[in-house]
């Protein structure tokens, strides 16, 4: 005789519950960090700090929490300041992944024939890559041509702009594969996505060019702070 569905989900409940109180108490926040912040050597905090952000980034779900509380009522006002300071940086990486896909290239609509395809193809080619850029990492080129972003090519069409709309879908940290035609020779590029900057749509601010660093850093910072308002509420 089969068992009732209802008894079925409670029982995987109760092992799903199981096993990640298991892996809760195995990952463990480590102890000796913040008794290093506490030491007298500059040296010894600072490694401390570093060790405990290394941990942290592997480990974000337990860290974040945990670095929160810390942050806000520990005794030590050392362990305060350097577990904010190690949660920043964490809500700093949530914030780089979150948004829209950036490549970072300028570039123009053309139509080629490809040597594997006898139909004319709408093709993209690279005018400029942006120093630093996913683009610029990949190895991409000026007078490189885009023929295709994964299994998508162009027939028609402005081709630019169907590429554009597809990479703004994907978030940041994915992967994409580009098919290239190089000098004449095709290859496969493979190209991880940033974070779209906040200069790729707004250059300008009243006529005047933008302190895009400063306006980076200001979205940053607004972010974390969204992100401490919300734990706060929780409480």
């Amino acid at each position: 005789m089969r068992p009732p569905v209802r008894y079925l989900r409670t029982l995987a409940a109760i092992t799903l519950g199981f096993a990640c109180s298991t892996v809760c108490r195995a990952v463990e926040f480590p102890a000796k960090p913040l008794e290093d912040f506490k030491s007298e050597d500059f040296r010894t905090r600072e490694t401390a700090q570093a060790g405990l952000l290394e941990w942290s980034r592997k480990n974000p779900g337990i860290a974040m929490e945990r670095l929160f509380i810390l942050s806000q009522s520990a005794d030590d006002p050392e362990v305060r300041e350097r577990c904010l300071a190690v949660l920043r940086e964490l809500i700093g990486d949530q914030y780089l992944k979150e948004g829209e896909g950036y490549i970072g290239i300028r570039m123009q609509d053309e139509t080629a024939t490809l040597p594997d395809d006898p139909k004319p193809r709408s093709v993209i080619r690279i005018l400029q890559v942006v120093q630093d850029s996913p683009a610029h990492l990949a190895g991409l080129k000026v007078n490189d041509l885009i023929t295709g972003l994964d299994d998508r090519i162009w027939r028609d069409g402005a081709a630019s702009q169907f590429f554009m709309q597809t990479v703004r879908e994907f978030k940041p940290a994915s992967h994409i594969t580009l098919s290239i035609l190089r000098d004449g020779k095709a290859m496969d590029v493979k190209v991880k996505l940033a974070r779209r900057p906040l200069f790729a749509d707004n250059p300008f601010l009243d006529g005047s060019q933008v302190d895009l660093e400063a306006a980076e850093k200001a979205a940053k910072e607004a972010y974390f702070r969204r992100w401490m308002d919300a734990r706060k509420a929780r409480e």
